[in-house]
């Protein structure tokens, strides 16, 4: 023991008991002697006492005492949470193998026997004080190992062990009480953007406050329950990244389930203030319920997920509830993503093209570019069913230069054939017009397919073009240099802000196809439509309305002064050898 140590342990407060007024007065002196602080006892009782108010570091009982016996106060002692650990040496004049037995066994720390060695009396008590010292660290290191092995650093909620362990244990007390449980599995909306734009240290307390506004929302009937020994202190867990899960235990009514699903969505969905920034995350929940989604935690957590996705897939900002249709889907998914992986390789991929009509020239003027996918085993596969998995995977990349490729060999084609020049307007998903090696990826496109710039438009939805305004307007204005057109898709859908708007270097509104469907018998569509033309008209704005498929909707159309027109009135997507027919005959489309 180091002098450091021994300054340490002489400082310490030492209570005293013997009804033997010479041992005590020994006692006394000799510890003070080497610098601890006495309190002194003549008896249990006053031993007892001393020990509450005082709070002494370290403890010498004498055993054998009127009233009291210094066995009995030990044992008074260690049943309080306050002496469990403090460290009690027993002073007595029996050495017998059962009186050293009994002291241990009622929780003594140590056992000295009389007559006592007085020099040794301070070293036993350092030492005893020292052991404390000793097992306070390793319980300290144990109970910090636990809370590392079953809570999440981050937010203080309980980690995915911890979660699964309770669920299992309230999956049993349902079985034998014939309850349901429900388990929510909550993944946060494009929670990536906010790491990529604010950062990771943003995000983070972000997710702080995320599993605040989960503990504080949700009722306490509606979240784990609570046996007397399970010292809980989280109600919700966070499994990783953005998902968190929660389990409803002794559920009586599926609707409950939903209401509390309802909830969770209001409340996170209101706007977080962190700093200067105010940030929104809406939750995608998928919803199990035990038995009749699974009778074991695997089963109830894989459900749920499966029944997130389905939520995202529906549109974002919802809850869905597991059934046996979507874990199929939720294979068919997979075997499609595996079959998508080898689509390219095995060219199994397609361009349909869609012309773009002036109606007042009655020509076409251009033409979109549609994937297409010839799957061997299911047929003609939707572009909506393929293009989310592609993105999700990353594929949506590979797919994409080889959608922007191959509809420049065919434009360049169309136009060493002597057809009417007809530029060939192409999709780019969020996740390419992200990539920095995008812009040069088109000119070296252009430079190898010697297509004309000004031949080539690319189509860019709201919600692609709106996320990091500033970086995005530097990435379009290099795109416009090269010479290439630069549609908004899908425009009115999104949320586009006009001050921004005005800073884009685009050419082309493409108005959404759902304001088209009715804009001939719905006098708030059509008001929607001419707004655009006219802010179209004042931002010197090309249009192009999509979805047109009556001849009513054109003549509203016409009435708007809007010219440019694609959609089934005159043609569906074809392939390029039919829409190259198109082009040869010339055709009057509109008389038509």
């Amino acid at each position: 023991m180091n002098n450091a140590e021994l300054n340490l342990y002489n400082k310490a407060k030492v209570l005293i008991c013997d009804d033997d007024p010479t041992y005590l007065i020994l006692m006394r002196d000799t510890l003070e002697a080497q610098g601890f602080e006495v309190i002194e006892a003549a008896d249990g009782d006053t031993a007892l006492i001393k020990f509450f108010t005082m709070q002494p570091d370290a403890i010498l009982l004498d055993v054998e005492m009127p009233g009291l016996s210094g066995y009995e106060v030990c044992q008074q002692i260690r049943a309080h949470k306050s002496g469990k650990d403090v460290p009690i040496l027993m002073v007595t004049g029996a050495d017998d193998y059962k009186s050293i037995l009994k002291s241990y066994e009622i929780g003594a720390t140590d056992f000295l026997p009389k007559p006592i060695r007085w020099p040794m009396i301070a070293h036993r008590v350092r030492y005893m004080l020292r052991s404390r010292d000793a097992l306070r660290e390793l319980k300290n290191s144990q109970e910090k190992l636990k809370y590392l092995a079953y809570y999440d650093s981050l937010t203080g909620l309980a980690n995915r062990e911890n979660f699964n362990h309770h669920l299992e244990k309230f999956l049993l007390l349902a079985e034998r009480s014939n309850h349901h449980v429900g388990v929510l599995f909550i993944d946060l909306d494009r929670f990536k953007r906010i790491n990529d734009t604010l950062g990771h240290g943003f995000g983070d307390r972000v997710l702080q406050k995320v599993a605040k506004v989960l503990e504080n929302n949700l009722r306490d009937s509606d979240l784990l329950a609570r046996g007397a020994d399970e010292g809980l202190t989280s109600e919700v867990a966070r499994l990783g990244g953005d998902e968190f899960t929660i389990f409803l235990s002794q559920v009586d009514h599926i609707d409950d389930i939903a209401q509390v699903a309802q909830r969770i969505i209001q409340s996170l969905s209101q706007p977080i203030k962190i700093d200067q920034f105010e940030v929104t995350v809406t939750p995608s929940i998928g919803i199990s319920v035990y038995p009749d989604d699974g009778l074991n935690v695997t089963n109830l957590m894989k459900n749920a997920d499966i029944a997130m996705y389905h939520a995202k897939e529906q549109g974002r900002c919802c809850f869905k509830f597991y059934s046996d249709s979507l874990n199929c889907r939720a294979i068919e998914r997979l075997e499609l993503e595996q079959e998508l992986r080898k689509a390219l390789e095995n060219d199994e991929f397609e361009l349909y093209y869609q012309p773009q009509i002036d109606v007042e020239k009655d020509q076409i003027v251009s033409v979109e570019a549609l994937i297409r996918w010839h799957n061997p085993k299911h047929g003609l596969v939707s572009p909506a069913e393929f293009i989310p998995i592609a993105e999700e995977t990353g594929l949506i990349i590979e797919i994409g230069e080889w959608v922007l490729k191959t509809a420049c060999q065919q434009a360049k084609i169309w136009l060493d054939e002597g057809d009417n020049e007809c530029r060939v307007s192409v999709n780019l998903s969020s996740v390419q017009f992200k990539r920095g090696s995008l812009v040069g990826y088109i000119k070296t496109v252009l430079e190898d397919t010697q297509l004309p710039a000004n031949l080539l438009e690319l189509e860019l939805t709201e919600s692609a073009i709106m996320t990091d305004v500033e970086e995005n307007i530097v990435r379009l204005q290099q795109i416009k240099a090269l010479g290439v057109g630069i549609a908004i898709d899908d425009f009115g859908t999104g949320y586009s802000s006009l001050s921004y708007l005005k800073k884009f270097p685009i050419s082309t509104l493409k108005i959404d196809r759902s304001f088209i469907t009715d804009i001939d018998t719905c006098s708030d569509a059509a008001a929607i439509v001419k707004a655009i033309i006219v802010l179209a008209e004042t931002l010197n704005l090309a249009v192009i309305a999509e979805g047109v498929e009556t001849k009513g909707q054109l003549k509203t159309l016409q009435s708007f002064n809007c010219s440019m027109i694609q959609g089934y009135l005159f043609s569906p997507p074809i392939n390029a050898g039919d829409f190259e027919s198109l082009l040869i005959n010339d055709l009057h489309l509109v008389a038509n």
